[in-house]
């Protein structure tokens, strides 16, 4: 399973891989090929109520990297693509940035926006 390479859609090439936090911070702002585990993370508000189950790739070092901004849900994968690649090796590649974009009030994660593909690894 896998979506078009961004750089054929004329999108700037792939700076760099991302599997662990340092590779992150040298790469924000850049687009980024992040590779870890797909997940579902829990995310809660200040008053602990459930803000949003949103998609993530876990990388090796248990670094969480949202897959698009849970402030815009319809971004969120839809649930087929979710079931098919909870616990599986993915590769994400897009803008990656240091919060997730589009509020103020924002959550201090590492994110992927826009996702320009989203491959399924070997195993």
């Amino acid at each position: 399973m896998s979506t078009p390479d961004p750089v054929a859609k004329g999108a700037s090439p792939v700076t760099a891989n991302c599997t662990t936090v340092k590779h992150l911070e040298h790469a924000f702002s850049s687009v980024c090929r992040v590779i870890g585990t797909f997940e579902l993370k829990e995310y809660h508000t200040k008053e602990h109520t459930l803000l949003a189950l949103w998609p993530v790739v876990r990388l090796e070092d248990g670094t969480a990297v949202l897959i698009e901004s849970l402030w815009d849900k319809s971004k969120r994968r839809d649930e087929a693509t979710i079931k098919a690649y909870t616990g599986k090796r993915v590769a994400v590649t897009g803008m990656l940035h240091g919060e997730p974009p589009g509020a103020i009030a924002n959550i201090s994660e590492p994110c992927v926006s826009p996702v320009k593909s989203l491959d399924l690894l070997g195993e």
